[in-house]
Formats: C-alpha cells, sequence, structure tokens
C-alpha cells in the first residue's frame, strides 16, 4: 500500500463525487478510471477510461438529462430509473443525476414485473431510462411500461462509446457543498425487502460521505484494513458483479475516492478461461472482490484455480464461502471474508493476523459495534449510533434510529476472541450461493391459497436454486389421490407464485415436494411457520430435490426427449426447449445467442439438466458427457448445441435418416420444414421480407442466397443477374458447392429476372420495376466486377447501378433498407499516421487504396453516405475482407485466382514455401461463414430499422499468423520452408529469365509471377517493421450477428479442409 498517498486522501477534506470527479479532471486527466470491454462479446479488446473520459461523458448526460426535462423541471428533484447493460453508463447516469440535481433510481434486471412496479410507485417514479441490449430485457421493459400511466416516459440511452465520445463536452457546472445537501438523497438502490418485494433504500449525500472517510477510521497499532481496496490502492481491480447493486457503486466510488481503477467483465457469465485469459494480458488484475458462488465455480476446474491464483488476493462477501474451496484458495491467495450492506455500507475490519482465519471477521473496535447473544451460540450485529456520523452512513439512511440491528447472525471463533464466522440472517431473506437474495414470504402466502394447501415453505440458503415443500390439507383431498395429481392441481398456483419472485428464485417442477402426514410443519403459537426447524426436519427430503436426477421433472414430457434421432430433429427439440426454459414465443433463430435472449444462470442449470437427461435415455450405453453450465455457455446457440448433442448420441442411428449420409438429409430436411413454415407464415402480418439480392450466381452471392433461403421469414426473393440464364447457372453453382437446391425451382418464392442496373428501369420492364419498389423490403448490392488492374473509369455502369438501386429504395413505400456489399480495400491504405484501428463508419479517400476496384468502392460508400443523411434512407455497408473457401469440406474451394492459391500453387511447382507473409495478419473468413454474418445483419437491421447509416466490418475478429499454418501447407506441397525474403528472391530470378516459352509455362505453373509486386511488398513492409493491415474494428458487426461473434481463427483444421479442396478441384498433386 502506497501510504504517502493514503495519508495525503486522508487529509483532503470529504467531497461530493461529481465535484471529485471534476477536481480530478483539473489535475490529473489522465488517470486510469476503468478498463471497459470494447463489445460485450469479447474479451480481447479494451479500452482504457480516464478521468478525463469520464468528466466529458458525466457532461454529456448531464446536458442531455436536462434537455430531456426541459419545461418540467421548475426546480423540482425527479426520481429517473435505469435499467441496462451492465457497463459504465450506470456509472456516468447516477453521477449525471447528482450533477442536475435528481436521484438516479438503480432497478434490478432480475426483478419481477410486479417488483419493479412496486419500486416505481414506492418512488414516485415517472421516468425509466433504458440502456438495455438483450432481448429479454427490452420485453421486460416494454412489459413494465406498458403498465404505467400515459404520463410516464421512457428514454433511450445512447449507445456506450457514443457517450464516451472522444470529442469534449461542455462543462455542466456543479457547485453545491456537502453542508447543505449532506441529508438529501443521491441515489436510490433496494434491497430485498422484508415484505416480499424489494425495499428501496435512499442513499443519501452524507452516506457517501462516510464512504470516503473510510481512511480516516484509526487503527489498532500494526493492524491493517480488512477491506481490499485500501490495502491496493492503486492497483488494478477485477469486477464482475451488477452495477446496479451496491456493490457495483461501491466499486465506483472507491476508484474516485481511493485511487482503485478496475477492469469491468463484460455482460457475461464469468468462465474460467476467460479469467485466465485475462490475468495473463499485459496489464493484469492485482485483487478483486468476488461471490462465494463464483469462486466456487472457478476453483471447481483446473483452469479457474491457475486463473485465481493470479492474483494477489481476493475478498469475498454476501453468503458463506465452502470450507473446502476456502481452505484450498487461502493457499494460492491472500483471501478475506468482508461484509456490508445496501443500508450500512461497508463494516469496518480488520485484515485478519493468521491468513487460515480467512473465513472469519475481526470488527475494527474504533468503528464501535455490538454482538448480542441470540441463543443457539449465535450472535446479532448490531451498531449502536455515536455522537458524530463521519463513519456510520447508515444512519443517514435510518436518521430516527439510535441503533441499528443489522440481522445478520455470527458464531465466534472457538478460540480466538473477536473473530466472528458468518451465519446468515435473522429474518426470512434466502441467501443464495451466489450471493443473491430474495424474500420467500410472498410466493408462500401464494401457494397457500390454494385450497388443497395447508402450509408452504421455501429453502435455499447456500444453494444455487429454490426449493418448495408444500403440506396438503390431508382432510380434503380424494382417497385416490397421488403425488403427480396434486403437483399437477397445484402447478397453476405455483406459476402464480413465480410471478413475484424474482428470476433466481423461481421454483421448478423437480424442486417441488410434498410433506408427510405424520411429519407436520413445526409453527410458531401465532401459527406462522418455523423455517429452520421444517429445513432440520425434512433435511433428506431437500438433499434429495437437489440430486441430479430431479432434472427429468423439470419440463412437461412433451418437450422431454426429441421426437427423432436427426440432427434435424434434435435441433427442433432443442430449440422449443430453450423457449420453454427462456419463458419466451418460439420465435428465434437457432443462431440468436443464448446470452442475448436473456437465459440466466437457473434457466442454464435448467436446460442443462434437461440435455442430459436427453442424452442418458438416447444414448444409454455411451459414455455420458458433462452438460455443465459452462458447456451450455461456451456453444451458445441452438444451432451449436444441436450440433453437440447430435454428435455425442452417435449421428441419428436407429431414426428414419440412418441410411442416408448426415450431411445432405438434414439439410434436405430443414427445406421441407422452412417450406412449411413459409407456407403458413406468409398468412400473418405482412407475410414476411421481399428481398432483392444482386449478383446471386457468383460465389459470395450464392451463399447469400442460400442463407436467405433457410429464413422461412422471407416470403420472396427477387436475383438480378445480367445473364439471360441466370436459374440453371444458379442450380449449377448449388449442385458444385453441394447447397440444397430444391427451392430454386419455388417460382413463388424465387425469381430470377435478368437485369442491366445502369439503365433505365434497371432493365426492367415499367410494370416489373414498379412491382419491385412497390414491395421491396431490403435491397442486398452484391453484383460487382472483380478486375484490380482497371481504372475508376471502368466501373462507372456500376456506380451508375448503385445510384439506381438507390433511386429505388428512396421510391419505396416500404421503409426499404439498402445494404450494399463493399470491400475492405476501401481502408486498404491505411497507415499508422491515420490511427491505430480501422472504425466502422465512413473515411476519407486518403485511406483508400490506389487501384480502380477499391476507388470505385470508395465512392460508391460516399454516395451511400450522402443519400443516407439526405434522404434518411437505412444504409447498411458491409465491408467485406478476405474470403476463404467454404468451411465445409463439400462447399466451394477457395477461387484459384486469387493470391494466397496463387502462393499454393507456386509453392509446389517450386518445392519451396514462404515461413512468413510478413506483417501480414491472417484474418480470412469463410466464404459461407461470410454470407451468414450478412444475413444476420440485414434481418437484425430489418428488426431495428434504424433510420441511419450504418457500416459493418466482415472481417475475422480473431487474428493469427501464417506462421502457424506454414507447417500444414508445407506438408500438403511437400514443399521445404524458406525465409520469406528468400522465397520472393527466387521468385525475381524466374521472372528475370528471357525464354518467353520459359516464361509462358512458369505463369500457368506459378502463378505467383503475375503478384510479384504484391508478394515483394510484403517484403519490404517487412523490413520496415511496417503494417500491413492495422487491427480492424468489428465490434458493430458482431453485435448484430452471432457468425461475427463465435467466429474462430483460421486454424490448421481449416487450412485441411481449404487444401482438401483444392487438392479435389484443382490442385491434384496435393499431397493430403
Amino acid at each position: 500500500m502506497n501510504l504517502k498517498n493514503l495519508e495525503k486522501e486522508a487529509d483532503r477534506p470529504s467531497q461530493l463525487l461529481p465535484q471529485l470527479v471534476d477536481d480530478i479532471n483539473e489535475q490529473d486527466p489522465d488517470r486510469l478510471f476503468c478498463i471497459h470491454p470494447v463489445s460485450q462479446d469479447r474479451i480481447d479488446e479494451w479500452r482504457h477510461i480516464t478521468f478525463k473520459d469520464l468528466f466529458n461523458a458525466i457532461n454529456r448526460v448531464s446536458w442531455w438529462i436536462e434537455s430531456k426535462l426541459s419545461g418540467k423541471n421548475n426546480g423540482e428533484q425527479h426520481v429517473l430509473a435505469y435499467v441496462g447493460t451492465n457497463d459504465l453508463r450506470y456509472a456516468v447516469f447516477v453521477l449525471a443525476c447528482m450533477k442536475t440535481g435528481h436521484v438516479a433510481l438503480l432497478v434490478s434486471t432480475r426483478n419481477s414485473l410486479p417488483a419493479n412496479q412496486h419500486l416505481l410507485d414506492s418512488t414516485h417514479c415517472s421516468v425509466v431510462v433504458d440502456g438495455s441490449e438483450k432481448k429479454q430485457l427490452r420485453k421486460n421493459l416494454d412489459d413494465l411500461t406498458a403498465h404505467q400511466p400515459e404520463s410516464f416516459e421512457r428514454w433511450s440511452m445512447a449507445p456506450i462509446w457514443d457517450i464516451f465520445q472522444e470529442s469534449p463536452s461542455e462543462l455542466y457546472l456543479y457547485s453545491e457543498k456537502l453542508s447543505e445537501i449532506a441529508d438529501k438523497p443521491a441515489m436510490i438502490i433496494h434491497s430485498s425487502g422484508t415484505t416480499g418485494f424489494p425495499k428501496p433504500v435512499v442513499l443519501t449525500y452524507g452516506f457517501w460521505a462516510t464512504t470516503d472517510n473510510f481512511k480516516r477510521l484509526p487503527l489498532p497499532p500494526g493492524r491493517q484494513f480488512g477491506q481490499l481496496f485500501l490495502q491496493y490502492e492503486g492497483k488494478l481491480r477485477f469486477f464482475n458483479s451488477p452495477l446496479f447493486h451496491i456493490m457495483g457503486m461501491f466499486c465506483l466510488s472507491e476508484c474516485i475516492y481511493y485511487r482503485t481503477p478496475f477492469l469491468l467483465y463484460p455482460d457475461r457469465p464469468l468462465t474460467a478461461n476467460s479469467l485466465l485469459q485475462i490475468m495473463r494480458s499485459e496489464i493484469p488484475p492485482k485483487w478483486g472482490l468476488l461471490s462465494p458462488y463464483t469462486l466456487q465455480d472457478l476453483f471447481s476446474t483446473e483452469t479457474g484455480r491457475e486463473a485465481l491464483s493470479c492474483f494477489e488476493a481476493v475478498s469475498y462477501g454476501g453468503a458463506p464461502l465452502s470450507q473446502s474451496t476456502g481452505r484450498e484458495l487461502s493457499k494460492l491467495v491472500r483471501l478475506q471474508a468482508v461484509l456490508g450492506s445496501s443500508e450500512t455500507a461497508y463494516i469496518p475490519s480488520l485484515l485478519c493476523e493468521d491468513p487460515d482465519d480467512w473465513e472469519y471477521l475481526e470488527w475494527n473496535p474504533a468503528f464501535g459495534v455490538r454482538m448480542d447473544d441470540v441463543g443457539n451460540d449465535l450472535w446479532e450485529l448490531v451498531i449502536p449510533r455515536p455522537e458524530s456520523l463521519e463513519h456510520h452512513g447508515v444512519f443517514y439512511t435510518y436518521p430516527e434510529l439510535t441503533e441499528y440491528h443489522t440481522g445478520d447472525l455470527f458464531r465466534p471463533h472457538p478460540s480466538k476472541p473477536g473473530l466472528w464466522h458468518y451465519e446468515g440472517r435473522s429474518d426470512d431473506i434466502i441467501v443464495l450461493s451466489n450471493g443473491e437474495k430474495f424474500n420467500p414470504i410472498d410466493a408462500e402466502k401464494t401457494l397457500e391459497s390454494h385450497p388443497l394447501v395447508d402450509g408452504a415453505a421455501v429453502f435455499g440458503k447456500g444453494r444455487l436454486q429454490a426449493v418448495a415443500l408444500v403440506e396438503p390439507r390431508w382432510d380434503l383431498l380424494p382417497q385416490d389421490w397421488t403425488p403427480e395429481w396434486l403437483q399437477k392441481s397445484i402447478w397453476p398456483t405455483v406459476d402464480k407464485a413465480n410471478a413475484v419472485l424474482p428470476a433466481h428464485g423461481q421454483i421448478l417442477a423437480g424442486h417441488f415436494a410434498f410433506t408427510s402426514r405424520d411429519k407436520p410443519f413445526a409453527r410458531t403459537a401465532k401459527g406462522s411457520i418455523r423455517r429452520r426447524d421444517i429445513a432440520m426436519a425434512y433435511e433428506a427430503v431437500i438433499d434429495e430435490l437437489y440430486s441430479p436426477g430431479q432434472g427429468k421433472k423439470q419440463l412437461e414430457s412433451s418437450s422431454q426427449y426429441p421426437r427423432g434421432s436427426s440432427r434435424d430433429a434434435i435441433q427442433e427439440w432443442l430449440q422449443t426447449l430453450v423457449a420453454k426454459v427462456i419463458k419466451m414465443p418460439n420465435t428465434f433463430s437457432v443462431d440468436d445467442d443464448l446470452v442475448a435472449l436473456g437465459i440466466d444462470s437457473l434457466q442454464v442449470m435448467q436446460l442443462g439438466r434437461s440435455i442430459q437427461d436427453a442424452s442418458k435415455q438416447m444414448h444409454p450405453a455411451g459414455e455420458q458427457i458433462s452438460w455443465t453450465n459452462a458447456r451450455i455457455y461456451e456453444l451458445a446457440t441452438v444451432r451449436s448445441l444441436a450440433k453437440a448433442f447430435f454428435s455425442h448420441v452417435g449421428g441419428g442411428g436407429g431414426g428414419g435418416d440412418s441410411n442416408t449420409d448426415s450431411g445432405d438429409i438434414p439439410w434436405t430436411r430443414s427445406e421441407q420444414l422452412t417450406r412449411s413454415v413459409w407456407n403458413q407464415a406468409k398468412f400473418f402480418g405482412n407475410g414476411g421480407l421481399t428481398v432483392v439480392l444482386t449478383g446471386s450466381t457468383g460465389e459470395l452471392g450464392s451463399y447469400l442466397l442460400h442463407e436467405l433461403l433457410k429464413d422461412p421469414s422471407i416470403a420472396e426473393i427477387y436475383c438480378f443477374n445480367r445473364s439471360s440464364n441466370a436459374k440453371s447457372r444458379q442450380i449449377n453453382s448449388f449442385k458444385t458447392k453441394q447447397l440444397p437446391a430444391s427451392w430454386l425451382s419455388e417460382q413463388a418464392r424465387v425469381h430470377f429476372w435478368q437485369t442491366s442496373l445502369s439503365n433505365e428501369y434497371l432493365g426492367l420492364t415499367p410494370q416489373n420495376y414498379k412491382w419491385v419498389r412497390e414491395s421491396v423490403d431490403v435491397v442486398i448490392h452484391n453484383a460487382w466486377m472483380v478486375n484490380f488492374n482497371q481504372p475508376l473509369s471502368t466501373f462507372e455502369s456500376h456506380i451508375t447501378g448503385v445510384r439506381k438501386l438507390l433511386k429505388l429504395t428512396e421510391d419505396s413505400p416500404q421503409s426499404t433498407q439498402f445494404h450494399y456489399i463493399s470491400s475492405i480495400s476501401t481502408v486498404g491504405g491505411w497507415r499508422a499516421t491515420h490511427g491505430h484501428s480501422i472504425q466502422e463508419t465512413l473515411h476519407d479517400e486518403s485511406v483508400t487504396l490506389h487501384q480502380g476496384y477499391a476507388e470505385s468502392k470508395y465512392v460508391t460508400e460516399t454516395l451511400c453516405g450522402i443519400t443516407a443523411q439526405r434522404c434518411g434512407i437505412p444504409i447498411s455497408i458491409h465491408r467485406v475482407g478476405q474470403l476463404g473457401g467454404s468451411s465445409s469440406l463439400t462447399g466451394a474451394m477457395w477461387n484459384p485466382r486469387d493470391w494466397l492459391p496463387s502462393l499454393i500453387k507456386s509453392s509446389l511447382s517450386l518445392d519451396q514455401l514462404p515461413n512468413s507473409l510478413g506483417p501480414m495478419n491472417v484474418d480470412w473468413v469463410p466464404i459461407d461463414t461470410a454470407a451468414q454474418a450478412i444475413t444476420q445483419i440485414v434481418q437484425s437491421q430489418s428488426q431495428a430499422r434504424n433510420p441511419e447509416l450504418e457500416v459493418f466490418h466482415i472481417v475475422n475478429p480473431q487474428t493469427t499468423k501464417w506462421e502457424r499454418l506454414a507447417a500444414t501447407v508445407a506438408r500438403a506441397c511437400g514443399a521445404e520452408v524458406l525465409p520469406l525474403k528468400e522465397w520472393v528472391a527466387n521468385l525475381q530470378k524466374i521472372s528475370q529469365q528471357a525464354s518467353s516459352e520459359k516464361s509462358h509455362d512458369d505463369l500457368q505453373n506459378i502463378p505467383a509471377l503475375q503478384l510479384l509486386d504484391f508478394f515483394s511488398g510484403l517484403v519490404s513492409h517487412q523490413g520496415q517493421g511496417g503494417q500491413v493491415h492495422p487491427h480492424v474494428e468489428v465490434s458493430n458487426a458482431q453485435i448484430h450477428s452471432a457468425a461475427m461473434r463465435k467466429m474462430n481463427a483460421v486454424n490448421e483444421k481449416l487450412m485441411d479442409i481449404w487444401l482438401q479442396q483444392w487438392k479435389k478441384g484443382w490442385l491434384s498433386d496435393l499431397q493430403i
């Protein structure tokens, strides 16, 4: 710990948080506040947020709040609720509310609708600010706002990088004094409550000042604070908890007060692999405060243990940590329990002198707590009110109290006086193993409202899920009753009980049991249940409810197992299963990210148990794989889950498809299913999307058409091509790529029209042009001449064609979306002077390659930008990078005329392969994956209807180097691996030979000679330490495409597929 800095901080008077941010910006603007993920779906790109960035963001949002309340402020303090993605907009919003004199209400994303309704009503909140990005969260907000009066407002918070844009913001003046507003509300959070609904907790400015005063609390001689933010001042903290929680606000305030910057983990479940990657980064966190459940989950794997061992110290709180985990973890890092709450902030404690006492708390005597004996060797922590409130924030929260009973129960150390072990709560709040809390009272009362129920008790302390015991009214049951009959009778009431419980407290079918007639519930004299006594009496029953075998009871039998063993049957079953688990209509895509759909950890466990049970039923004799939470999160989509499940149960043996190849039949059946859905979907709403696709017969165009045909929400597709025989060419293209082609004969859905885009009416008849203009929803313009040797003037007809397509789009009454397939070559001239990374936005001509093809794409992008701005047309530009062959062995091979196939063929002829491509990164994308990404973006944009231009980079976010692939290629070519410089020098020698006949043969066998300037450029850049391909941002594409988020780096396996494709269709001499 830097004692000098800490002493200097201790001399500073308490300050208001917004004022302190302003001061730090003036004195030390580059001081680090947070390391923030660039995208919520990745952990390999981070942005450093300084206090200057925070300062500008707070001012920007302060002005925004003032503008939103313009005309209705009148000096009144408004309560503004915020619900959103777990990112720094929470900090900005809270501090901006303080600056503008309003109060932020932080609402848990996990609350039920009635709970949130109660919060808004009890705080007189009339505005909710929506910072959400996940579909399920948006749906919850839709449901919430639908139940509000007409005067209630819903504001949309701008995306995070708009809030943290680099341009400065005008200062929003803040001149409050703590002495004048100490008792005023600074923000509102909420606790679990004592009535079943969450209880608002108003935190005043005086409360936060006590947090600033924490370091002024005297320490006994030779002792240290137990709170790690004081031990690790200036060192990076790891944080992955919800920012709507008090711990989130503590983290933000500690960074301001105590110089403890933090790394914020993305808004996704924490996995061992992700944490290890972070801990191995250039700037790893040194300490963290993690929930006991997270520590136990991480510590259960070797990777997790390795990741945790990289910390210097870890603290935990909110629930007990298992003895076995804590004992072993304390051998790897300094481990220390802490205690705090929404009402009290941290309870000041000391770092235990013996590291083996990691699970005990020792109170700082200067804080002045009292331990009251409540019997059974349990003691309650009580905080008496002192004369000065300098360190006691709880009495700002409850100014009327003379002492505060925390309700926290402890057991003293058997031999060390002053050490206390946390045992739980004195009230009925259930604390799960992950630290989540909920009150079961209202749910129990709802269950007891059923005429056949005499009593109900919910349990879950120290577990991940809740279970319920129900005591029947025995005298009202029929003689032939069965537990199954009674559960079915009661279950509608269980659904009502679940409606008042948060997501983490839901009662599932497999976690429900009835009591025994000879063992009635223990009750008090007033008739209320004695929960602790019931838990002891039914301990064996409760343990049985948590056994893995109960998973099979969680869903109704109608969706318990797949109806067949084919991959399509499994995928269909899984989609139905997921829909039932997450309680939403079965309308999402099999490629949608489950986390983005809103699945929580409890639902992931439920899904995993159901899949595990189905696996055992379908593959009883085989070795079982474990469908853990981590496995579900890693696979992430229904399609990936189905693929893994199908592979495990044996590829469909014994089903109706067992006599056919599994790579073909699922697609044929999928076509049939898609056709069935398409036939019915036409009768809903507007009948589905009508899409125009230009250049459908080309390589990328064929895969784009294939992806569109797979989507039953697309009603009609008009394929615009120059050739008169486009349909037959399309069928041949599909057959060559082994794509299912039966849809191409469905005249009601797929239309092949010959066009000349630069001509009047696009070369169509006036009637057909009008028909398309009046009906088209989406235009995907993919057709373009690929020739890198022609000047810009050669492409004029193509540019004119774009202008006329944009005119069609502008004149359409359908709010038509225009998607332009551009090229990464429009920014191919990027140099270090332009910046470290290429953003997904329009750029000027200085970064465009000096070649006609790239310049034509640049001109068209600029034309799209002007049209979007002037006409309000929703336009998307897809900058496609280097496309490789298909990711499927049976798919299309990488075009032999491209530079890498030329390198491969030349190396095969020369028996020599370069060991490097210089500074070039391998960020290539399989052509089928690129088509999938583009169509996913098209669908996402068609739903969003954003009337602005957006740019998407279709390049591989997971880059690698040629060096990792060279050995695989060298084996296939039978080639010696040479330094790049030597390989190019050999090409130059061959090129200089005089014989024209020899030159012709060489051009056939060594096509790299035609690209000698390109390969020589790689050498020169290598020698200069230059950068051929700077970092290309893909965050926007990843937001809208699961394919982009899940894309893996090009590896030996994919390279081997491409080599086999070339061998089959081109280079038969390859040794593979």
